[in-house]
Formats: C-alpha cells, structure tokens, sequence
C-alpha cells in the first residue's frame, strides 16, 4: 500500500515538472559552442537545436559566451563564467537546471541569476531527455552523471578557500540533494559546512546534515510542496531555513502561460530571495526554521 501511495504521488507531479522552471519563455534557438577536443557531430547537434540530443551534454559545465566543457577532463575551477552587468559578489554560484531545459535554455538562465545576484556563473547541466522520462528521474532515479559532475565539482573546492554557492531549481534540486547524500559518505562534517546550498522551487525532500542550507518555496508551487522541503517527513538538513512567500508572474508570454509557469518559474524565485549571507542569518541553532518572507 505505501509503494503505490508513493508511486502515485510521484505520477501526481509528472504535468508539474513537465513545465519546468525555464526563466527564457521566448524558446529561440541559440548557437552554441563546444570546446575543440569536441567532434564535428556534437557540434552539429548543438546547432540544430535538437532537444533530443540534449542528454548527452548531462553532466557538462556551461560557461560564459555558452561554452560547454567535459566534467571528465576539465576543472569546474577553470570554467569562465557569466558575469553580471555589475559585480556585487565574486564568489560563484554554481546551477542546476530543472527537467526539460536545454543548453541553450540553461544559459539564458544563467545570465537572469548572474544579473539577479550580481554573482558569476557556472552551469552544471542537468540533460533532458524530454517529456515523462525526465520527470521518472525523480520516481525512478536513474541519472548518475549529473551528480558525478556535482560531486567532483564540490570535491575540487573541499578545504580550499574557494566560497561557492551551489544553486538547484526544480529538479536540479533532487540531483544537488542526491549528490550531497554521496557526499555525506566521503566527507567529514567539519568539510560538508564548507558547503552553501541553496533551492528554489526545488523537487528535493531529503538533504543531509553539514552543509548550510537556504531554501525557497512558492505558497502556489506544487513541486516543494509534493516532492520538495515542504513535503510531510523531508529533511531540510539541520540549521537549514526555508523561506516561503507568495508570488506569481503574470506578464508571462501567451504561447506558454500557465498556471504552473506562473508560480514555479525562475524569476519567480529570483526576485524574492535574499542574498545567501542575510538568508542563513535568520538559520536556527538546530532544526529547521520556516519564515514567510510576506512578513519580512
């Protein structure tokens, strides 16, 4: 009886995360372009625009001028990022992209956080296979590679100097979730703290203790609350904070307004969040605090 109450409401999030958290709602198609190890074939499907192709890019970091690198051969490290108009904040964030977003589509992202934060960024791309798979990732958890690239990428920066804020929206947030249970296996909780971690709109429930954790959910936005922090028996992680308001877009783009669109997309949650050193300031000494930012 418990699996199928499971498996029913994980069906139950299917159309949600099928309209993912894409901030570009102009769906144009970008020239992108691939590092020279990469073959001629790669190339070529990066400049069709073939969204089918897209899973073989899972796992590649995103960089400024939509650079993609191999996470096997490069250092996240030396991965130029976007940067902002204006840097208020040189410490990079480094993103997770939901299901359904593209390269092409995880750079524009890009560019909003970066212009948003006033921080550099760099992409881990989370691949779409497009439709019901990508959403089975979070009933059925298949996809290891993006969460190789997240846990070698975290590994590079562990007792060094180097302040990173790990960013996940919708399903990018599982996938940091994940990762970070890995993580937790690997490393001590003196080096999980290094880590600052934070969701939005994010569809992962269980996080371990350690890192500093900020999280964001949308009082509209089904996806905390059925597969997210906000979910009955998720572990935010200890000391985490979860910050819920209650917003909604409506100057959205006719051909792809929705209901979900409005309250679960990027800029949704961007323009409500605090910068990440004034969110962990409300962080309680243990648990789990919740705080409506209406109220702030």
């Amino acid at each position: 009886m418990k699996k199928t109450k499971r498996l029913f409401l994980g069906m139950a999030i299917l159309s949600l995360l099928l309209f993912t958290s894409c901030s570009d709602t102009t769906f144009e198609e970008e020239t992108l372009h691939m590092q020279e190890s990469l073959s001629v074939s790669d190339k070529t499907h990066l400049l069709s625009g073939n969204k089918s192709e897209d899973i073989q890019f899972d796992g590649y970091y995103v960089g400024a001028d939509t650079l993609l690198y191999d996470h096997q051969i490069t250092s996240i490290l030396d991965v130029p990022p976007v940067y902002p108009e204006t840097l208020k904040n040189d410490e990079p964030i480094w993103f997770v992209n939901g299901a359904g977003i593209d390269v092409a589509k995880q750079y524009k992202n890009m560019v909003e956080i970066a212009e948003f934060t006033g921080r550099p960024v760099v992409g881990i791309h989370n691949g779409t296979k497009e439709g019901i798979a990508d959403v089975l990732e979070i009933i059925l958890p298949t996809n290891e590679t993006v969460e190789a690239s997240i846990e070698k990428s975290v590994l590079e920066i562990i007792d060094t100097d180097t302040n990173v804020l790990l960013l996940g929206h919708s399903q990018g947030a599982f996938h940091l979730a994940r990762s970070l249970r890995t993580l937790e296996n690997q490393l001590s909780n003196t080096q999980l703290g290094q880590l600052m971690v934070e969701t939005i709109g994010g569809a992962g429930m269980w996080f371990p203790r350690g890192p500093q954790y900020v999280h964001y959910a949308n009082k509209g936005d089904n996806v905390p609350k059925v597969h997210g922090v906000l979910t009955p028996g998720a572990l935010p992680g200890n000391r985490s904070v979860i910050f819920t308001f209650d917003d909604e877009w409506y100057d959205v783009p006719t051909e792809v307004d929705t209901p979900f669109i409005r309250v679960h997309a990027q800029i949704v949650y961007l323009r409500n969040r605090l910068t990440f050193a004034e969110a962990r300031t409300y962080a309680p000494p243990f648990g789990t605090k919740k705080i409506n930012l209406n109220n702030l």
